[in-house]
């Protein structure tokens, strides 16, 4: 009899395991793994020579973040499948990940983003780091990675010297990319004005000069500006101004005898230099003149009425009658496509005009994902972009008006799309000065119930 009980209950336990492994045969069946899994323990570092940063040294044992201003603690953490992109694991920050210790994952291959918990932008006070990483997770495994974020964007700092801030009273001074306009100004000598905090700026990219524009009031209420063009030096790892940059502009004042009366005035000099990301060496910047002499109007005073129509005072305008209503078209009529037109008007020269699609329609997204139209935050510039030269008559750099329209090619692709579509159009002048027009377009098919 004993025996007999022995002998059920070897039966019993081998059902058991039979059973377990039933279960993680079918749950392998859905997940495409055969129910084979591995563990990541994963770290998420900032390294950015430029500002003070977490690094393996900053941490303690238990995780805890020490003697850093930046700390990837807040960091959203995204997990994406490749082999299964379907599969997708968010943590709302690295400190949540941690929590969790090692991540239990179906065998594949991931990729792994983390980034600051900030909104990217041309312009920010704050630096925007970001990084990604590739892993392979195998059955079993207890695989360790590590996700590096780098700086995304430039650091610009301002310095002033004693021979500048004691020539004048008050100054502006912008940083253009052509697209990015960073602003120092200094109105009443104020410690933090005269100590500005650094700015960062999302050069975009292959731009290997930034435009240096100064307008400042010396201590007998004349007003001097200057223009210079920074280009990027050699080294860093590339050719062009990219993340992880940390230029320092230094603005110096002398005096200098004016040509007609010999009286000295006040004269400005810039000069900079960079940094290149995880380098100590400080690279002087070329410092050449730049476009900007003619800025010669202060547009807080009056003008005679003698001077050309224009000026550094004057933003660009966009005008059309489809920025204030949404053009239609019904593709059940069969009739053409109408023609829309919007004038741009730019007193100071074209820098740079951008083009960015907004869509409902998965499909025209794609097709125009291609040519840039839908990345961030603008979209394509379509100064010298021959991709986009049969979808848009192409604008001039530096000329004054530019009609932006559909082409024949666009609006035919256009018209087999339903849905509501938008043609975010921005223009920024040779100042700095910016606007922006949206065009709307409504396409719909009656024939379809």
């Amino acid at each position: 009899m004993k025996a007999f009980h022995i002998l059920a209950a070897g039966f019993a336990l081998c059902a058991a395991f039979a059973s377990c492994e039933m279960k993680d045969e079918l749950k392998g069946i859905n997940d495409g793994t055969n129910g084979e899994t591995g563990y990541l323990e994963l770290g998420v570092a900032v390294n950015g020579s430029q500002n003070t940063v977490t690094t393996k040294a900053d941490v303690d044992d238990d995780g805890t973040q020490t003697g850093s201003s930046v700390s990837a603690d807040d960091f959203p953490v995204v997990i994406t499948g490749v082999t299964d992109a379907s599969y997708k694991k968010e943590f709302a920050s690295y400190a949540k990940l941690k929590e969790e210790g090692a991540i239990e994952l179906p065998v594949g291959t991931y990729a792994i983003a983390a980034h600051s918990n900030l909104e990217l932008a041309n312009e920010m006070t704050e630096a925007y780091y970001d990084g990604a990483e590739d892993i392979n997770i195998t059955k079993g495994s207890n695989q360790k990675a590590e996700v590096v974020c780098k700086m995304k964007n430039t650091k610009i700092s301002m310095s002033y010297t004693s021979e500048f801030t004691s020539r004048f009273q008050s100054w502006e001074i912008t940083v253009t990319d052509g697209r990015a306009v960073l602003e120092f100004i200094c109105e009443g000598k104020a410690a933090e004005e005269l100590n500005p905090a650094p700015l960062y700026m999302l050069v975009q990219e292959g731009i290997t000069e930034l435009t240096v524009r100064v307008s400042a009031v010396n201590l007998n209420g004349e007003t001097v500006r200057e223009a210079r063009t920074l280009t990027k030096p050699a080294g860093g790892e590339s050719s062009a101004w990219t993340g992880g940059d940390a230029l320092t502009i230094t603005m110096n004042g002398y005096d200098e005898p004016e040509e007609d009366t010999g009286i000295m005035g006040s004269g400005i000099q810039i000069n900079a230099d960079v940094t290149f990301d995880e380098s100590e060496d400080i690279v002087n910047v070329p410092v050449t003149p730049g476009s900007g002499e003619d800025d010669t109007t202060d547009p807080e005073e009056p003008g005679t009425g003698d001077e050309e129509e224009g000026g550094s005072g004057e933003s660009p305008t966009l005008s059309g009658e489809y920025l204030t209503k949404v053009l239609s078209y019904d593709i059940a009529s069969g009739s053409e496509f109408p023609s829309v037109e919007i004038r741009i008007d730019v007193p100071n020269g074209i820098e740079s005009i951008w083009v960015k699609v907004e869509s409902d329609n998965t499909d025209f997204k794609t097709a125009t994902e291609f040519f840039g139209l839908l990345a961030e935050p603008d979209g394509a510039n379509l100064i010298g972009n021959q991709m986009l030269g049969g979808m848009f008559t192409l604008p001039e750099k530096e000329e004054t008006s530019y009609v932006f329209s559909l082409g024949a090619n666009l609006a035919g692709m256009l018209a087999t799309f339903e849905g509501e579509h938008s043609f975010i159009v921005k223009v920024i002048d040779l100042s700095g000065n910016e606007a922006t027009g949206t065009l709307r377009v409504s396409i719909t098919n009656s024939s379809v119930e």
